[in-house]
């Protein structure tokens, strides 16, 4: 659906006024008596909301409280995001954390109870019987509920099926409760019949660990069974089903879902509409129009949107466009836009399909202008419904049922660990700059303020440059776009003609045949009489943009290629031909700007300059396992800097390395000075690396190869012009380090991703975990979600959307990650074994290993010291964060790690004695990109600057430097 900005023709009218400024004096008359304003006196938000560092500082301590066992660590916590310089403390809190060093027990316990509190106000209770009290009363005030299970992340199809449970559960012990509630016309129907008394919001991602938003089709046919019982249930017991939106990336299987089962159920089904995304107009329409072409009613909660900060981030991460409005203005105007659109799909005669509106909002402009299209649309007031939160605007609710308006509450349930996350966006949009709420019944803002018609408000805004904003390298005028250097967009697999395009380049693409060896020594003779060095530095980097251009029109095929002859999975393969574009686009800027001779000083009488000059010719050795990314990184480095190249691929992925290859000749680069030298390493490489023309070696793979090539290398030979350079990246044993702090959620998922993608054939994989437990259960807990949430990988062929492990590289590869399986059933504990789906390999072709995952290792183990390059995980325990960086450091591979942690300091250690080449912090640990996360390691894994890094180039060029006595018989020019 596309972004639309086009206004129906209603606009604000004496209606929208009128309403609103009846709405606003009964809910400042229920303000003055008192009513729900004690979040807002609360002194910590109160704070929070005057100093913008101290919510941010506060909402993070808020946010790992769960995870703190004992007085000391809530206590410690506290300190660390709160004592820190530029936070302004409210002054009992200050004095309270001094306090709190002689008697942290008092201090913590004191701000626990002041954060559970907080809880307590948006989170009714644990499960729906401890919930039954508050609901009642709401029931007693005049308002209907939507329960909520809160718990967002789901893992495994374990807490799948216990989402499932806890669901059904929840419906009949809210069907048996409210069975005896009295009577409430006005919660219990409107102008089109029976309204459930019952009503549970589902979130879909707690339903489905199996959700891909590449495969849409499999994400439903996982969510089905489970949304059939549901939905069976719903049936049986009066009750209404809604279906929660969150991501944007989600939002087609949410839809998908509604649909189906609003068509297929005779429980009441309702879904869920953002107007904070751009495509919200069109989002309505198509709802409306399904409701009336289809027949069925649909409910729709029309919402503002609650993931604004993930959505944001995101689309910045990927370079993609937002997918939200930019302002708040914008909006609200599409909310009132979107509000008149599924009105105007209200069902008129009995047996039309069409749209039950409710109105999720506190803003009373958007209520209100929503009630006044009813009305002018010939609705009944009754139709619509409004939503608000538990624990929020109780003077706006107050003032709907003063107004005769049918309300209901979206109550949250659950424990506090889960609900944490949900929690902490309400106190963020509480205390948002731009709440409605807080500028309502804080800040006491005028009528005309309030109720202001949003389309007036919209300023156009200049486009961002994220370029220019980055500065990942320098702008080079008459080179590409003249722009800085930006990362290329990963496709958006959510966009359904982005996959259909991928799918069928994927379609038509064959395994490529393996050429024969190249001619070593014509190959060298002809690189050895090249003239590519006296090309200018300037022209040579064009060369390298048109490349880029090349590749980004071929991209979908060369995906294809990748997935098909290296088994990369869709998301892996795209961000492999990325990246390649990426190094020919970053080196090029670089290469410009650093071939420009440059003057040393200013000094009277002497001109010091100083430039670079090609170092020879260059012997480019690729591995498989990044077959477009490291092959065009290292073969444009050595271009861009002058160096005659001979690329000698890895044997299993010829027909990519071609690939590149032909896009650069294409682009304009000699044939003399880029060749192909496919081949076995043993004879073909070793004959390159002896060679004396060769002047630079840039290798990737073994530790055991790059050592031999390092010892060949620093032999003379007879004929030799100069020492050889070596450019080695070597591999790595690396670990991932869960704190006792850790969100677990983002710490399995992020473990996962890092072991398991691409069946662990990355250098930079996590191959160790160490989990810090002081005796809570966190290495017990952790182990089990992790084992189940690798259950929860779809194993298959690359070539599916929804194959999540694809093939091993080769049978070798296999028979030698079988053999570490094997010893580690010997000398560890086997947590989780996969299994490969039976007839895979013969269908495809490839060879596969399932994930294995091994508990208790010892450190003297080849489990944990030795790289093994395939889906192989080993796990430790450790007693302290100390205790637990010391193990991950131990190795002679450095790298990549990480640590997941919530503990400041801890993070700030991890920085200082975790000596990693690439370190990441509570992320995953592979996914580096060109020029912001420039990637090589230490130790073991790697000889030289990091690639896609501002100094990687200097290694494929020799820097000279010149002085002239410019003085002549006294006379000298100016400096």
């Amino acid at each position: 659906m596309s972004a639309s900005r086009a206004v129906p023709e209603a606009q604000d009218g004496y209606d929208t006024l009128h309403v609103g400024r009846r709405f606003l004096e009964r809910a400042r008359h229920h303000q003055r008596a008192g009513h729900g304003l004690r979040f807002y006196h609360d002194k910590l938000i109160g704070a929070a909301m005057a100093d913008p560092t101290f919510k941010v500082q506060l909402f993070r301590f808020i946010d790992c409280f769960p995870t703190l066992s004992t007085p000391q660590d809530v206590y410690a916590h506290l300190a660390e995001y709160l004592d820190q310089p530029g936070v302004r403390l409210p002054r009992g809190l200050e004095v309270g954390l001094r306090a709190g060093r002689l008697a942290p027990g008092a201090m913590a316990a004191a701000v626990s109870a002041e954060v559970r509190a907080m809880a307590g106000q948006f989170i009714a209770g644990a499960d729906a019987r401890a919930a039954l009290d508050v609901l009642r009363r709401g029931w007693d005030h005049g308002r209907a509920f939507s329960v909520d299970l809160l718990g967002e992340v789901c893992v495994s199809d374990a807490e799948a099926d216990a989402y499932l449970a806890r669901y059904l559960a929840t419906l009949d012990d809210l069907a048996d409760a409210t069975a005896a509630w009295p009577a409430r016309p006005l919660l219990e129907a409107d102008a089109l019949g029976p309204v459930p008394r019952v009503n549970l919001s589902l979130k879909l991602s707690a339903l489905s660990a199996r959700l891909r938003p590449a495969d849409p089709e499999a994400s439903l046919a996982d969510l089905r069974p489970r949304l059939a019982l549901l939905a069976a249930r719903a049936e049986e017991r009066g009750a209404a089903l809604n279906l929660d939106m969150e991501t944007a990336a989600l939002q087609e299987i949410v839809l998908a879902a509604a649909l189906e089962l609003c068509a297929s159920s005779r429980a009441p089904i309702g879904v869920a509409l953002q107007a904070y995304r751009t495509s919200g107009r069109d989002d309505a329409r198509s709802l409306a129009r399904w409701a009336r072409e289809s027949g069925h009613r649909l409910g729709v909660r029309l919402v503002k949107g609650a993931y604004w900060d993930y959505e944001t981030t995101l689309a910045e991460m990927n370079g993609w466009p937002s997918p939200l409005w930019p302002t708040k203005p914008e909006t609200d105007a599409c909310f009132e836009d979107m509000a008149r659109l599924l009105l105007e799909a209200w069902p008129r005669r009995p047996g039309d399909g069409g749209i039950r509106l409710a109105v999720g909002s506190h803003n009373v402009r958007s209520v209100c202008a929503a009630l006044a299209a009813a009305e002018e649309l010939g609705v009944p007031t009754g139709a619509v419904e409004l939503q608000m939160l538990h624990g929020m605007a109780d003077p706006l609710k107050a003032a709907a049922a003063d107004l005769g308006l049918r309300l209901r509450e979206y109550v949250p349930l659950g424990e506090l660990v889960p609900g944490m996350a949900y929690l902490v966006r309400r106190l963020l949009e509480n205390t948002s700059n731009e709440s409605w709420l807080r500028a309502d019944l804080v800040d006491h803002a005028g009528e005309d303020h309030l109720l202001a018609d949003p389309r007036g408000l919209i300023v156009p805004a200049a486009p961002a440059d994220p370029a220019a904003r980055h500065a990942l390298s320098p702008a080079v005028a008459g080179l590409g776009d003249g722009r800085p250097f930006t990362n290329e967009p990963p496709r958006d697999f959510s966009r359904a003609e982005v996959r259909a395009a991928f799918a069928a380049a994927v379609a038509r693409t064959p395994r490529p045949p393996q050429p024969p060896a190249g001619d070593v020594a014509a190959a060298l003779a002809t690189a050895a009489a090249s003239s590519w060095g006296e090309t200018p530095a300037l022209e040579r980097a064009a060369l390298l943009v048109r490349a880029a251009a090349l590749l980004r029109e071929r991209r979908d095929a060369l995906s294809a290629l990748v997935i098909v002859e290296a088994g990369k999975t869709w998301a892996e393969a795209d961000a492999d031909v990325c990246e390649a574009i990426d190094f020919c686009e970053y080196y090029a800027r670089c290469a410009a700007a650093l071939f420009e001779p440059r003057r040393l000083g200013r000094f009277t009488g002497e001109l010091d300059t100083t430039w670079y000059e090609p170092r020879g010719v260059a012997a480019v050795i690729a591995p498989w396992n990044f077959p477009a990314a490291i092959a065009c990184g290292m073969t444009t480095a050595a271009l861009v800097c002058g160096n005659a190249t001979i690329l000698k691929p890895a044997g299993q992925t010829t027909g990519i390395a071609a690939a590149l290859v032909d896009a650069l000749h294409h682009a304009g680069v000699p044939r003399d000075a880029l060749q192909l030298l496919p081949g076995p390493g043993a004879t073909v490489g070793a004959e390159l690396v002896r060679d004396p023309r060769v002047a630079i070696i840039a290798f990737t793979g073994s530790r055991k190869v790059g050592f031999d090539i390092l010892a060949a290398a620093g032999a003379m030979t007879e004929g030799q012009a100069g020492i050889k350079k070596t450019i080695l990246e070597l591999g790595g044993k690396n670990a991932i380090v869960v704190d006792s702090s850790a969100d677990l959620d983002e710490a399995v998922l992020g473990v996962r991703a890092s072991a398991f993608g691409y069946q662990g054939q990355k250098c930079s994989a996590c191959s160790r975990v160490i989990v810090v437990d002081h005796g809570a259960g966190l290495w017990e807990t952790f182990l089990r979600r992790l084992g189940e949430a690798t259950a929860a990988l779809s194993i298959g062929d690359a070539r599916d959307p929804g194959t999540m492990l694809g093939p091993v590289i080769d049978a070798a590869a296999k028979k030698k990650i079988e053999g570490y399986i094997a010893r580690g059933r010997d000398e560890a504990r086997l947590l989780y074994a996969g299994e490969v789906p039976d007839g895979l390999e013969a269908r495809t072709g490839r060879d596969y290993v399932a994930p294995h995952i091994f508990a208790d290792v010892p450190r003297d183990s080849v489990l944990w010291r030795e790289e093994i390059f395939g889906p192989v995980l080993a796990c430790r325990r450790a007693a302290s964060f100390a205790e637990a960086l010391a193990e991950a450091d131990e190795c002679a591979y450095r790298l990549t790690g990480g640590v997941y942690s919530r503990t400041p300091s801890h993070l700030e250690q991890a920085r200082r004695k975790f000596r990693v080449g690439n370190l990441y912090l509570n992320r995953a640990i592979t996914g580096a990109l060109v020029g912001r996360q420039p990637f090589g390691g230490l130790g073991h894994s790697g000889v030289g600057s990091k690639a896609g890094g501002a100094d990687y180039l200097l290694q494929f060029c020799e820097p000279r430097s010149c002085c002239e006595n410019t003085l002549r018989h006294g006379f000298a020019p100016e400096p």
